[in-house]
């Protein structure tokens, strides 16, 4: 029982079944607590991997859930058209409970399998989804720099070039 039983047209989809929503998805976004979370640890793992599409895209949101050594082999050796968009990885600063990057708050860790990154079928982000308050506080002094040096006709800092080499400002 629940409030869609049974689920309406658009919601066809929805079920209590894992493994039958793993079964049919083109995309699974796992988007369950990470560490410390014994109920989620290990969800994604060999058998659900081999449970989605041959040709599914896999996007979790934590590392906790996430088995990276079946990921690996699954990807590498058993599913080379599944796919995975790993912004997460299994250690490192941006790993709870650290929750921070950079000197003095640790090392990073992109990406955590050198391995699984260059898997052809892996898109390795380098944990852009995690933006603490030590991020905002590091952008925000970044940016009030570059009003300071643009007030003062002095070079920005961080500027990304286009191959040109010029530099626009609006």
């Amino acid at each position: 029982s629940g409030p869609f039983v049974p689920p309406p047209p658009p919601l066809k989809w929805l079920s209590p079944d894992n493994d039958r929503l793993l079964r049919e998805a083109d995309v699974v976004v796992l988007t369950v607590p990470g560490t410390g979370h014994a109920s989620t640890a290990g969800l994604v793992n060999r058998t659900s991997l081999l449970l989605m599409r041959p040709h599914a895209l896999l996007v979790p949101v934590s590392a906790g859930p996430i088995n990276f050594g079946d990921l690996e082999a699954v990807l590498r050796d058993e599913r080379p058209k599944q796919r995975a968009v790993i912004d997460t990885w299994p250690g490192g600063c941006w790993h709870y409970p650290n929750a921070s990057c950079g000197p003095p708050l640790g090392p990073p860790d992109f990406p955590g399998s050198p391995v699984l990154a260059r898997l052809p079928n892996v898109l390795p982000l380098p944990s852009l989804s995690m933006r603490d308050a030590a991020y905002w506080r590091s952008a925000a002094d970044s940016v009030a720099r570059n009003l300071d040096a643009l007030a003062n006709g002095k070079p920005l800092e961080g500027v990304v070039r286009n191959a040109s080499d010029v530099v626009s400002v609006i």
